[in-house]
C-alpha cells in the first residue's frame, strides 16, 4: 500500500524503483544474446571490408566512365 495516493488510487513507482526494474529486465535480456565466437566476427568483419572495397571499385570505374562520356560531350558541343 506504499504506492496508494491520498485518495486510494494506486501510485506510480519512484524513479529508483523503475530504473531498479529496468536495469534488472535489461541484465536478463543481455544474458539471453548468442554472443557470435571470435572465428564468426573475424568472419564477418572480411566479408564487409570485402563488399566495401567491391562497391569502392565499381563506383570508381563508374566515376571513369561517366566523367569520359561528360567530358566527350562536352568537347563535341566545342566547349
Amino acid at each position: 500500500m506504499a504506492d496508494e495516493k491520498k485518495n486510494g488510487k494506486p501510485g506510480k513507482p519512484s524513479i529508483f524503483a523503475r530504473f531498479g526494474k529496468w536495469w534488472r529486465e535489461l541484465k536478463a535480456e543481455v544474458r539471453k544474446i548468442v554472443w557470435p565466437t571470435r572465428q564468426q566476427t573475424l568472419n564477418n568483419v572480411l566479408v564487409v571490408i570485402a563488399a566495401v572495397l567491391i562497391v569502392g571499385v565499381f563506383v570508381w570505374v563508374l566515376d571513369l566512365v561517366f566523367g569520359g562520356v561528360v567530358a566527350a560531350v562536352i568537347g563535341m558541343l566545342g566547349g
